[in-house]
């Protein structure tokens, strides 16, 4: 086909002119990839960023709670922390690139941390210890390693009080996946112990702050760090904690004075729910002042204020055959015990009293469930089904009482009381910190 000349002038001048648009298009792709890649700091900077602002303190609070927008694919309310740990320092390795399932590519990255120890809801400090039992105090700070996990996002999960999750827009870049717990070093860590000693009225913990305060220090200037309560206890934490639980799980609530002086604080007991046990054991783990106890019980179930027995097995657990079952001793509760020589008299009215005496282990958790045996709990269903008036509290107690004499008698319970109880071995969800 015959073509002008002109014609093939505009037809060269339009082909060029789509050529240099495809340049400048191609040209402005490199551009905006190049400024991308620029922006998006690497799965190690990622990290490395997230560290810093962490352990300098940034997320104790709300305040900058919304950062970490920038930082992970889940993010959930921010609350207030009960326990932090505190790191001399923290090294991050080299990112290490993971190829997935359908070519999803990911990079896991080794972070190792020095570790001072911990500081708990009631403000003590607990040592750190390396695998042969040494405390961080001895002979420095104990290693620690975790593996973040990175992906490439441009949003997150937003999760609200009630657990609602939405799904937010945000910057792309390398996100990890969790955030467990908070790790500080030990100037944030000052910082935190003094605003929740001056916020607090409590005096054993106000007590605790200013022990643990004085360790910060020493740590932050590489000075000697104060030593424990100097002195040794008329009864040892294993011998105090046998005999308060001899003396808890056979007294009725009118009888709780004869506790008082296990304590740091006046105990309140909370009777509205009463844990019914078989205790098979304890176990001691003593840190410097500290020592945590934990008591294995088989549970006979947990009773309400209204006498109602809820997360009973059908039958009890023979306590001279532990082989019988597997979840023998599985049910378990803890609490603490401070070597201190002070202790408190808290009035109704919440003035505090401070008593000095001899230097011993007292419980520090001074609000929780208390623990009975099957006869104690027995006379206490009696005594209460006996007083009230409450038709439903007296039912409900008949009821109870039933079952716990046939636990007595050690016999299984019969089809109208087994319908809902919880197994051979009771309930096994999780139970609070006795």
């Amino acid at each position: 086909m015959h073509v002008s000349h002109a014609a093939a002038i505009r037809g060269t001048e339009t082909h060029l002119q789509r050529l240099l648009l495809f340049a400048a298009a191609v040209c402005l792709g490199i551009t905006f990839a190049h400024t991308a890649a620029e922006a998006q700091a690497s799965p190690k900077e990622t990290v490395e960023q997230f560290y810093k602002a962490e352990t300098e303190g940034t997320w104790l609070g709300p305040e900058r709670w919304d950062e970490l927008q920038d930082f992970l694919t889940d993010i959930s309310p921010s609350v207030p922390y009960e326990s932090i740990s505190v790191l001399k320092s923290y090294e991050v390795r080299d990112a290490r690139k993971d190829v997935g399932a359908g070519g999803v590519v990911d990079y896991e990255v080794e972070v190792d941390f020095f570790e001072w120890g911990s500081i708990d809801s009631y403000l003590n400090f607990i040592s750190a210890r390396d695998p042969s039992g040494k405390s961080s105090v001895e002979a420095g700070p104990v290693e620690e390693r975790t593996y973040e996990t990175l992906v490439l996002r441009d949003g997150f999960v937003q999760r609200d009080p009630s657990g609602k999750e939405v799904e937010t827009k945000g910057k792309l870049g390398w996100r990890m996946s969790l955030f467990a717990s908070q790790k500080v070093n030990v100037n944030a860590a000052l910082r935190w112990v003094a605003d929740r000693r001056d916020k607090s009225n409590d005096p054993a913990i106000r007590y605790n702050a200013e022990k643990t305060l004085a360790i910060l220090r020493a740590l932050s200037v590489g000075a000697p760090v104060p030593e424990a309560t100097k002195g040794i206890a008329k009864e040892s934490p294993a011998q105090t904690a046998e005999r308060f639980l001899h003396l808890e799980s056979g007294l009725l609530p009118s009888q709780w004075n004869q506790l008082t002086n296990f304590f740091i604080e006046t105990p309140k007991p909370r009777w509205n729910t009463v844990h019914i046990v078989d205790v098979v054991g304890t176990g001691i783990d003593t840190n410097g002042d500290l020592t945590e106890v934990e008591i294995s019980t088989n549970l006979l179930g947990d009773l309400d204020e209204s006498l109602r027995l809820w997360n009973y097995p059908s039958m009890r657990l023979p306590l001279e055959s532990p082989s019988a079952s597997a979840c023998f001793g599985d049910d378990r509760f803890e609490f603490r015990l401070l070597l201190t020589e002070k202790h408190w008299d808290i009035a109704g009215d919440g003035a505090a009293k401070e008593l000095d005496g001899p230097l011993a282990w007292r419980i520090e958790d001074t609000s929780f469930q208390p623990l009975l045996s099957l006869d104690t709990a027995i006379r206490y269903v009696k005594l209460i089904r006996d007083k009230t008036a409450d038709s439903a509290v007296k039912r409900n107690g008949s009821r109870t009482l039933s079952i716990l004499n046939y636990y007595r008698q050690g016999k299984s319970l019969p089809a109208e009381l087994s319908f809902d109880a919880a197994g051979g071995c009771g309930y096994d969800a999780p139970h609070e910190t006795h």
